[in-house]
């Protein structure tokens, strides 16, 4: 069965007033949607905001409409990496589809957006007479499985510079923008190391004439010279973002 996802084609859709960018909620059947409808609450997604905290309960799930959000997992020294990226194509809280009642790893705003939230009670009573929607959900909790499990590997095998390319691509596929309005700081988090080794690693990409970078945003200057520098890890998250037909 071809279970990779498509938009072509799919009518326009509003809620709460707004009209609808995300995936999930343009794909499912009509009448799945006309039960969510009521219950979606158009929110703006700004830059840093915090959706979910790691080991808390799921109060809430947001459908991505605009924006890019980052899955962290934080050790106990305050550390933190991302082990993975969201946008419209997906819902954030989709372990609740799995009958789960916590977060496993907190998601912050990267890039600023807005979105559809739902209260986590009234979502799973919707899910219970929405099967389609569910196994929409249950597809991407299972690539999300398999990004993480590449996330593991591409951390603690893979020196910054790689990752810090892999990261710099997968935000740009989600973007209509050559440029990525980030942080030292919060590319540190992101990759999981001090923002001294970020700040080396960017220099070397910027005098290679790959990048340019002013304070506060990186303009990616030649992407196939980017992919060069990337890891593996980024052709493997690109098959498992084809399936969601990113």
């Amino acid at each position: 069965m071809n279970t990779k996802l498509q938009i072509d084609g799919t009518d326009e859709r509003s809620a709460a007033g707004q009209s609808v960018q995300n995936t999930i909620l343009l794909q499912i059947p009509e009448g799945e949607f006309e039960a969510l409808q009521p219950h979606l609450k158009f929110i703006p997604l700004e830059l840093s905001s915090c959706l979910q905290r790691e080991h808390e309960a799921i109060r809430a799930v947001y459908f991505m409409n605009r924006g890019i959000a980052s899955m962290l997992v934080q050790t106990a020294d305050g550390r933190s990496v991302e082990v993975g990226a969201c946008g419209r194509e997906d819902m954030v809280g989709l372990a609740l589809a799995a009958g789960l009642d916590t977060f496993t790893h907190s998601v912050i705003m990267q890039v600023p957006g807005d979105g559809f939230q739902i209260d986590g009670a009234t979502m799973k009573r919707v899910l219970a007479s929405s099967p389609e929607l569910k196994r929409m959900l249950m597809l991407r909790l299972g690539l999300r499985l398999a990004q993480l499990e590449q996330s593991a590997v591409c951390n603690r095998l893979h020196n910054v510079k790689q990752r810090l390319a892999r990261w710099l691509l997968v935000t740009l596929d989600r973007l209509q923008s050559d440029v990525i309005r980030t942080t030292h700081e919060f590319l540190s988090k992101m990759i999981g190391t001090d923002r001294p080794t970020i700040s080396v690693a960017v220099a070397e990409l910027e005098a290679e004439g790959i990048i340019g970078h002013t304070r506060g945003s990186i303009l990616i200057k030649n992407r196939p010279m980017l992919e060069g520098q990337a890891c593996e890890c980024y052709a493997a998250i690109q098959k498992f973002n084809a399936e969601l037909g990113l």
